[in-house]
């Protein structure tokens, strides 16, 4: 996968656009306080992108797990989010109404759930992570570098949370979330792809 491809598959499985609602029901109105849980959701979203690119790769070789192999395990779960976004559902996969709904009284709530899992959840650590391009110490500069704009986005988005909520119809949130879902779906059909390739010499060896 490209940079491109990265930056678009973290961006649209975090959806801090979609998930304004969210972000908008943690706040009480208050500029300061407000822009201080975007801030916090948004470096808790870097963060734990950042550690995943970084840290990633060794807990795969810890674990004895190709990165093939991963790969397509991401790709399916990718796949399952991108499909729900599809049918304009919430992914079960990277969004727990539960917790959501437990922690809305939270003094960390741009940390938890606002940041994790609901922006870094297993979808978007998953694609940094199962990323080819982490495989080598340029890469994974590049990735950084995404996840670092892609963290300074979420902020601006939901920093200015009141005015986009107010322009954005339901219609046209749902028609951006079934494009993004498409885009989603095919990002993660050549991550399954790749995982494939990657791991078909080792099949054949062992068939042999």
């Amino acid at each position: 996968m490209s940079l491109l491809h990265t930056a678009i598959g973290v961006f649209t499985i975090a959806n801090p656009i979609g998930n304004l609602p969210i972000y908008l029901s943690f706040t009480d109105g208050n500029p300061r306080l407000d822009r201080a849980i975007a801030r916090s959701a948004a470096l808790t979203f870097t963060i734990a992108l950042l550690l995943s690119t970084w840290i990633g790769n060794g807990l795969l070789e810890f674990f004895g797990i190709s990165r093939g192999a991963f790969q397509i395990a991401g790709g399916v779960i990718v796949v399952l989010i991108g499909l729900s976004m599809l049918r304009s559902q919430t992914p079960p996969e990277h969004h727990d109404p539960e917790s959501i709904a437990r922690d809305q009284s939270s003094s960390v709530k741009g940390v938890v759930p606002l940041g994790i899992p609901l922006l870094a959840g297993p979808g978007t650590l998953t694609v940094v992570i199962a990323d080819p391009l982490a495989a080598s110490l340029s890469g994974r500069v590049g990735i950084s570098f995404v996840v670092m704009l892609l963290g300074l986005l979420v902020y601006v988005i939901f920093a200015a949370g009141d005015r986009l909520a107010n322009r954005i119809s339901s219609s046209a949130l749902q028609v951006l979330t079934k494009v993004m879902g498409l885009l989603l779906t095919a990002i993660a059909i050549q991550m399954l792809i790749n995982g494939f390739i990657s791991v078909s010499p080792a099949l054949s060896q062992s068939a042999s």
